[in-house]
């Protein structure tokens, strides 16, 4: 039979462990622990990172910086041959120039003025000569059209002016023959003479009555070519008018056509100096070699600004593809630091794609989560006396939520609880 001491020594040890029982199934039951999705990834700038590329491409003439290089913004980085593009320009400007003088001559024709105004800035005298050589041949012949349509006009009223004169000469003859016709019929009725006389003159006056209509129809027809020579005149001048202003439409459209090519070249010209667009660190310079052959659209080189947020670029399993969401906070932990203690910096998710990637290396499926250092992970960095580089390999853990230890252990049981009743 046990001692009174050994009763009180087993009470006590049955009393500890059933404290310890209670305290421990209450951690269990009540105490939450996160739960975290594990990833890799390593350090990136992407999310401010910016790519240089060129529209149109070009041949390199040189290059100003390397992989590594701290630039300012407006820094020259590389420069492109301008040999074809500035030809290509001189071209343009020369034909700006000839629409320019052309459009100008078009708009005095136009006006009818004495001479061309050419704008100020165009300072080509063989143009400026060329246009007011045709400008005043034009004007010319023009004139000379005008007076040869005068003097056919003039021509023809002279014609007429004679036929008046004749007519009136004939109207003349004709009231006198008439007079005397009836004389000689007032001397026939009194028998004092033949009617040989009489006929005589009837004939005569009748062949003058033919002439006054004869002549009368050739001023009617002179008539109507001089109101054919002026309509004429008329319309070639209306012609020319509308020949002119659909030209002066051809030369300003060619003009603003010619604006739009100088402006695009010029543009061009101005991006065969590739600059910083910002203060940074070059980075995956792809072009090494003078006289190299930059792609229209591709990659040259990118800048990772001097004051970019780094971010973990991290490969996230496809089983938690349904718990990682933006704004989860992170536990990040950089074993590229040698040291003792493993230090853990805060971080926040900011992007989780919205399809999976295969990786190259291991075939398997992974959604990318970019996972940003806080600003208090930032103070952690500097307390810590790191230096976070772009490419270093880092360790993410993404709190996705909190559990106790008894559902740890229970939901293994339930689970199996669950597919039990669910078999048929």
């Amino acid at each position: 039979m046990p001692s009174t001491n050994d009763s009180k020594i087993i009470g006590f040890g049955l009393g500890v462990i059933f404290l310890l029982f209670v305290v421990f199934g209450g951690w269990m039951a009540f105490a939450p622990l996160a739960e975290s999705s594990v990833a890799v990834g390593k350090v990136s700038a992407d999310l401010d990172k910016k790519t240089l590329q060129h529209l149109e491409g070009g041949v390199i003439e040189s290059i100003h910086v390397k992989d590594g290089d701290e630039v300012k913004k407006g820094d020259l980085l590389l420069k492109l041959k301008e040999i074809n593009i500035k030809s290509q320009l001189d071209i343009f400007k020369t034909q700006y120039d000839d629409a320019s003088a052309v459009y100008s001559r078009l708009v005095a024709q136009r006006d009818n003025l004495g001479k061309v105004i050419y704008p100020p800035e165009l300072k080509n005298e063989s143009i400026i000569k060329e246009q007011n050589n045709i400008f005043f041949e034009t004007k010319k012949s023009i004139e000379d059209e005008k007076i040869i349509s005068q003097n056919r006009v003039v021509q023809l009223e002279n014609q007429i002016n004679g036929l008046k004169s004749l007519m009136e000469a004939k109207k003349s003859r004709l009231k006198s023959i008439s007079e005397e016709i009836l004389e000689w019929e007032k001397l026939f009725k009194e028998q004092l003479v033949d009617k040989l006389k009489i006929r005589d003159l009837s004939r005569e006056k009748n062949m003058i009555e033919g002439d006054i209509s004869q002549t009368a129809s050739e001023i009617a027809k002179l008539n109507e070519a001089i109101n054919e020579a002026r309509n004429q005149q008329l319309l070639r001048e209306k012609e020319f008018t509308k020949e002119t202003l659909n030209d002066l439409v051809k030369a300003k459209s060619m003009l603003f056509d010619l604006q739009s090519k100088i402006a695009s070249v010029e543009d061009t010209l101005g991006r065969t100096n590739i600059v910083a667009p910002i203060d940074g660190t070059v980075v995956g310079l792809s072009l090494h070699t003078v006289g190299g052959v930059v792609a229209p659209g591709k990659d040259i080189l990118q800048i990772i600004p001097q004051k970019s947020k780094l971010v973990v670029v991290a490969q996230l399993q496809t089983a938690d593809i349904d718990k990682v969401k933006i704004g989860l906070m992170a536990d990040i932990r950089f074993s590229a630091f040698n040291t003792r203690e493993t230090h853990v910096i805060e971080g926040k998710v900011v992007h989780v794609s919205a399809d999976s990637f295969v990786d190259q290396k291991s075939g398997m499926p992974y959604y990318e989560a970019k996972i940003e250092v806080t600003k208090e992970g930032e103070k952690q960095v500097a307390g810590y006396g790191f230096e976070l580089v772009s490419g270093m390999p880092a360790e993410v853990m993404i709190r996705v939520s909190e559990r106790t230890m008894l559902s740890y252990l229970v939901k293994p049981l339930t689970d199996m609880i669950s597919r039990g009743f669910n078999e048929e």
